[in-house]
């Protein structure tokens, strides 16, 4: 239960960090779908869906049982999938909404890969040390 709690709060640390640095210079620009909102409470509320999506996988695990290296290898992918989305919806609502682009998506990705490989990296040495015990 220690590992799950810190692991989440991990994935919800990381979902902040690696947001403010790949979107910090839109932090002060308002979103088109909260004017009110600051990149914070987006991010917060962001980080709701790579703890989902690493819930979903552990519930795979139960039935699969994979390795510890595939376990890891997969909550890193699917955490920096997650990472890549989010990121880019939010500069999409802070920055594409107000002007004319056209592939948001590339956008996006030259913004965030550094900040997602680093933070990816870390998570992929954390995971593995919190989420198994040795036997």
């Amino acid at each position: 239960m220690l590992s799950t709690s810190l692991i989440t709060a991990c994935i919800i640390a990381f979902t902040i960090l690696q947001g403010y640095w790949a979107l910090w210079e839109y932090r002060t620009a308002p979103s088109s779908g909260c004017l009110d909102c600051d990149i914070f409470s987006d991010l917060l509320l962001s980080a709701v869906l790579p703890v989902l999506a690493i819930g979903i996988l552990h519930l795979v695990y139960r039935w699969t049982n994979p390795g510890m290296l595939r376990k890891t290898i997969f909550c890193v992918g699917v955490l920096m999938l997650c990472w890549y989305v989010i990121d880019t919806v939010i500069f999409d609502e802070r920055e594409a909404s107000w002007s004319t682009y056209t592939n948001i998506w590339s956008i996006g990705l030259g913004l965030c890969i550094m900040q997602i490989c680093t933070f990816g990296l870390l998570f992929g040495v954390i995971y593995p040390v919190l989420c198994f015990k040795k036997k």
